[in-house]
């Protein structure tokens, strides 16, 4: 008896497991635990760990940026990293940003407005991705989600 080959199923169960792995590649200096703002400032070498088993330094001159902005706009719980997720679920490039504490923040870096509708949740399109990592490098980590 033939067999019969189903070469398209085949091609996209490779290319989803491979897609997968390079997710994973990419994510892999995602923090296995975020980090209070105050713990980081008084740490003599601010880092955290991430899921690869690697430390990641958090920028001293950051760290006061934030806080110099979270004491004036009276946010109390600042966790870092900032997590910036790829959101695929809109036509274009977007990435989302979860938690009220770290909306503020970057709504005052960036100068823009937060939706009303939203608290807690912000899209970034390209631009504004580009400027907050600009203007904080290593404050703020690129995670991708399937």
């Amino acid at each position: 008896m033939e067999s019969i080959a189903f070469p398209c199923m085949h091609d996209t169960i490779g290319n989803e497991r491979v897609l997968r792995k390079l997710i994973l590649q990419m994510n892999s200096s995602a923090p296995s635990r975020r980090i209070r703002l105050d713990t980081l400032l008084l740490m003599e070498k601010p880092e955290y760990d991430a899921r690869d088993g690697r430390k990641y330094s958090i920028s001293r001159t950051e760290l006061l940026q934030i806080k110099e902005i979270a004491d004036r706009k009276k946010i109390l719980d600042m966790k870092l990293p900032i997590v910036l997720f790829a959101d695929a679920s809109f036509e274009q490039s977007v990435w989302r940003v979860d938690g009220e504490a770290e909306c503020k923040l970057i709504s005052e870096i960036l100068g823009k407005e937060q939706n009303e509708d939203s608290i807690g949740r912000m899209l970034l399109y390209a631009p504004h991705l580009a400027e907050l990592r600009r203007k904080l490098p290593t404050a703020t980590v690129c995670l991708f989600i399937m």
